[in-house]
């Protein structure tokens, strides 16, 4: 078996107006989306001007430097999902958004409904009165205090979206962003606006009974180590047609979450979803719940999940803990998963791992784990740790290097890895004056009485 995880990214939107101005700060007037069928119109139509505009006003999506991005995944019909806006700009310090949902095969028409709640509201087209739009476009803006007022980089807003009916096709979001400076007027703003397609999700029609053979740790493969947020790797049959696979994809990452139902396969552990990063026909990988409970719990396979035609494996048993500590390695080799940070090279050995280079000592180098437990702060399992955020361990994590338990002052990291999912630990060290050069060092992780696996080495020059 072979583990596999996915990166990601993320996306948001708008901002205040000039004092005369300041009721839009509550959301601009509809139909500022920046869609063709609304006439093309967009914020600038009153931020007209930014640090880069030209003389005579600003357009749309001028200042690379910024980005917005709406994350929407395959629809199910009439199935709610989360839509999430994201915009991020290194100088504005307020935030706003616009966005409308209509069907590719006529854009006039909504496409499925958003759902009211506090921090947004939802405005009508063709003069219909706010939050009964019936047949006629919706537009979603930000009110006043979902414009973040004073926070820096970027912002992010999260809408649910129920779907239009099976066969409508596809459905694009047209959206627009207000990057804006917080000066309380409408000079110095940056707009940015986009659109994003999605499609209906094929019907989950699985007509095979999945079978749960194994349950492994997804870094040391053994059939145990298993804890809150650990990386597990799930054998069996009937899992997917023969020599279907999917893997993850930006697409399937909603909400800054990976997804809990991935080729129409959920899985349950404990009775809680579990987040799916892969999926073929006799393995699914998956990220433990993080608020699972300790013990012996049921693994269950779902196929077709939330039809009338699901399919549930018989429960697999497992037994979990609060840690579980295990060091992913480059397979098949034993070379620990390791890289050094400041260039992204591998840290490994060149005749088994290929473009490797062994470090030395004093180098810092950067390995990898899972089954650490919780960070502080929490992250919840499936989500993406931010780039800009460095979560630590709760608990405390030593590192036995060549059978010697390293000084503090050589582990100078021992957190989440920024920008994966939450399941992946990294632990930056510097490679100690225990280690014997010119061999396979081995390298172990201990939290308490448990230890990750053995047999993982770092070859040292």
């Amino acid at each position: 078996m072979n583990y596999r995880f996915q990166r990601t990214l993320f996306v948001c939107l708008l901002a205040a107006l000039p004092a005369s101005l300041m009721a839009l700060s509550n959301g601009p007037v509809p139909a500022r989306t920046g869609a063709a069928v609304d006439g093309g119109l967009s914020c600038t139509a009153c931020h007209r001007i930014n640090a880069m505009a030209p003389e005579g006003g600003a357009t749309a999506n001028m200042d690379a430097r910024g980005s917005f991005r709406v994350e929407a995944g395959p629809y199910t019909p009439g199935v709610k999902q989360t839509i999430r806006i994201v915009l991020s700009h290194p100088e504005a310090r307020r935030w706003g958004f616009q966005i409308t949902a209509r069907l590719v095969s006529d854009e006039t028409k909504p496409g499925g409904k958003f759902t009211p709640a506090e921090g947004y509201r939802v405005v009508c087209g063709g003069g219909a009165p706010e939050g009964n739009c019936g047949a006629n476009p919706e537009f979603v803006d930000h009110v006043r205090e979902t414009t973040f007022a004073g926070q820096g980089n970027g912002a992010s807003w999260t809408l649910e979206w129920t779907p239009p009916a099976t066969g409508s096709g596809e459905v694009v979001f047209y959206a627009a962003g207000n990057a804006a400076n917080n000066n309380n007027n409408n000079q110095g703003d940056f707009i940015y606006t986009t659109n994003t397609k999605i499609a209906e999700a094929a019907p989950c029609n699985l007509t095979t009974t999945p079978a749960v053979t194994t349950v492994l740790n997804g870094a040391s493969f053994r059939n145990s180590g298993f804890a809150l947020n650990t990386m597990l790797s799930i054998g069996g049959t009937g899992f997917q047609a023969p020599g279907t696979s999917k893997t993850a994809s930006a697409t399937d990452i909603v909400g800054n979450k990976f997804p809990t139902a991935l080729s129409c396969v959920a899985v349950e552990i404990d009775g809680k979803q579990a987040p799916i990063t892969y999926v073929d026909a006799s393995q699914i990988n998956v990220q433990a719940p993080t608020t699972v409970a300790l013990g012996d719990v049921a693994v269950r396979v779902i196929l077709n999940p939330g039809t009338s035609n699901e399919r549930r494996s018989a429960p697999f048993t497992i037994k979990m803990d609060d840690v579980a500590p295990a060091l992913f390695r480059f397979l098949p080799t034993p070379c620990v998963a390791a890289i050094f940070p400041n260039t992204g090279v591998l840290a490994a050995d060149p005749a088994l791992v290929p473009n490797s280079v062994k470090p030395k000592v004093g180098e810092i180098v950067s390995i990898f784990a899972t089954g650490l437990g919780v960070s502080e702060p929490v992250y919840q399992s499936g989500e993406i740790t931010p780039g800009n955020m460095a979560p630590r361990a709760r608990d405390q994590v030593q590192v036995e290097f060549n059978g010697v338990v390293m000084n503090a002052s050589d582990i100078l990291y021992v957190g989440l890895t920024p920008g994966s999912i939450t399941g992946l630990w990294q632990i930056n060290l510097r490679v100690p004056t225990t280690a014997t050069p010119g061999r396979d060092n081995p390298i172990t992780l201990r939290m308490g009485s448990l230890t990750s696996q053995p047999g993982v080495f770092l070859p040292i020059q």
